[in-house]
């Protein structure tokens, strides 16, 4: 699959909001009806953004150009960090562990 903030065209520290406002944008722009293969790239670039479990696995699956333990450690928290997922909703992750 394609990185979905690229095929959004949004950055990886997004929130919610902008994702949804994004996706409304390009929706309107490629309509299912004309142009249905960037439509379904973009369909499923929000489905993957939406779910916070799905955006955390992204974020931590994003290749890393660091190499060292504590490059990768500082790069994962730097990422998570951007993430800007509501607080209740990365509480309700954490109950699921």
């Amino acid at each position: 699959m394609n990185d979905p903030y690229e095929v959004l065209g949004i950055a990886t520290d997004a929130d919610e909001a902008a994702i949804r406002q994004r996706y409304l944008e390009l929706v309107r722009q490629f309509p299912p009806d004309r142009a249905p293969e960037r439509f379904t790239a973009i369909r499923a670039a929000f489905d993957e953004l939406r779910d916070p479990a799905r955006r955390i696995q992204n974020l931590i699956l994003r290749p890393s150009r660091t190499t060292t333990l504590d490059a990768l450690t500082h790069d994962l928290h730097a990422r998570l960090r951007t993430a800007r997922l509501p607080l209740d909703t990365l509480l309700a992750l954490a109950d699921r562990s």
